[in-house]
């Protein structure tokens, strides 16, 4: 018999499948990330894109919503709303004017950066169960992950 919440928990996740125990995880974090979020009327998905320009400005639209795994219809409101917001541009490329490519705005880069100070807490409230060597060895797996699936691809 469980000693406590914690030890039930961990007992109950033991059965649970991966990919369950990932969109569980996934939701979990989601939640303090949209209470960061929430205070510009943005959403998780809003700073996972802008974060994303941040850290890889200029390039075209539909590859962030590959690397993000975000569909097509969902990253364009998404942008459509950031752009409102002045926080990102859409540029289109002289070779071929379909092609939309986004960058920061200098208050969008502000905002983003602020946010990551943010987030920076955010990871620390979630994560104080874990040593430092676990929590870098899951965002190692995680990428090695993510990039099986196909998620980071490259511009083309």
């Amino acid at each position: 018999m469980p000693n406590t919440e914690s030890d039930l928990l961990q007992e109950v996740y033991q059965d649970v499948d991966f990919s369950v125990l990932i969109q569980i995880a996934g939701r979990m974090i989601a939640q303090h990330v949209e209470l960061i979020g929430k205070e510009s009327g943005l959403s998780a998905g809003h700073l996972s894109v802008l974060g994303m320009i941040l850290r890889k400005p200029g390039l075209v639209q539909n590859v962030y919503g590959t690397i993000l795994a975000i569909n097509d219809a969902t990253l364009g409101r998404y942008v459509d709303k950031l752009e409102d917001h002045g926080l990102v541009l859409r540029g289109r490329c002289d070779g071929d004017r379909r092609t939309v490519r986004l960058t920061l705005t200098q208050p969008g880069q502000d905002y983003i950066l602020t946010v990551k100070s943010r987030l920076a807490q955010v990871r620390s409230e979630v994560t104080c169960g874990l040593q430092e060597d676990d929590i870098s060895l899951l965002q190692e797996k995680l990428v090695v992950f993510l990039s099986a699936q196909g998620r980071d691809q490259q511009d083309p």
